[in-house]
């Protein structure tokens, strides 16, 4: 049995063309279920950044409520302030003293700027020197400390 050979070679091209056929169809089918599971992870994904967005969009409107309140309470705290140092004239004074006090004043410039007696003035000079003085002490204190432990 004699085989044409141009019958043979449209065989075997057809057999090769099969063969690449199959394998393009095994790569397609691979990448068909890469791109599946692609998609899924996509959706996922989406699904769990919109639960993230909607729960910090929660927390901020909480945390704006709060801004809310606090500042209100600010605001009326501001306001009972104001009426109280508007009952006692003095307190003004005072608070304005002990500002120019912070500020370097002298009792004299307290009398002359406040209109406080020499002793009220020399009273809240005292106050806040001493307060000042206690303040700076825990650090010389720990200053001398420290040198004593290096001696």
């Amino acid at each position: 049995m004699y085989l044409d050979p141009v019958f043979l070679g449209v065989a075997m091209l057809s057999g090769l063309a099969l063969i690449l056929t199959l394998m393009n169809l095994r790569k397609i089918n691979a990448l068909h279920r890469e791109m599946a599971q692609a998609k899924q992870d996509t959706h996922l994904l989406i699904h769990a950044l919109r639960n993230e967005t909607h729960a910090m969009g929660t927390g901020s409107i909480g945390v704006g409520q709060r801004l809310m309140e606090v500042e209100k309470r600010l605001n009326q705290t501001v306001e009972r302030q104001v009426e109280l140092e508007q009952k006692d004239p003095g307190a003004v004074t005072y608070s304005y003293a002990v500002r120019l006090v912070e500020m370097g004043a002298t009792a004299e410039d307290l009398v002359q700027n406040c209109g406080l007696a020499r002793g009220e003035a020399e009273l809240i000079a005292r106050v806040h020197k001493e307060m000042r003085a206690q303040m700076q002490a825990p650090e010389e204190e720990q200053r001398y400390s420290i040198q004593e432990n290096l001696s």
